[in-house]
């Protein structure tokens, strides 16, 4: 499964995918500030109420228009679900 990240300057957009299908969607304010533990706590809590286990998210991207929250959000996917 694929975790794809949008981050604009009012909403970061996340969304799942399996193949080419989109499992779920998700809205969330951008917060530049936002840390990894913060990310995880949202992130993973998303996850779970959509019956999804962090551990089948097997690839991610990100693409972000604020570079300032890039850190964070890099260091979760890395650190917590084994993406590059």
């Amino acid at each position: 499964m694929l975790l794809a990240i949008d981050v604009g300057n009012t909403n970061t957009v996340l969304a799942v995918f399996n193949g080419k299908k989109l499992h779920c969607k998700w809205r969330l304010s951008t917060d530049p500030n936002r840390t990894e533990d913060e990310y995880l706590l949202y992130i993973n809590e998303l996850l779970k109420r959509a019956n999804i286990d962090a551990q089948h998210i097997t690839h991610s991207i990100i693409a972000s228009v604020v570079p300032q929250g890039l850190f964070a959000l890099k260091r979760y996917c890395h650190n917590h679900l084994n993406t590059q």
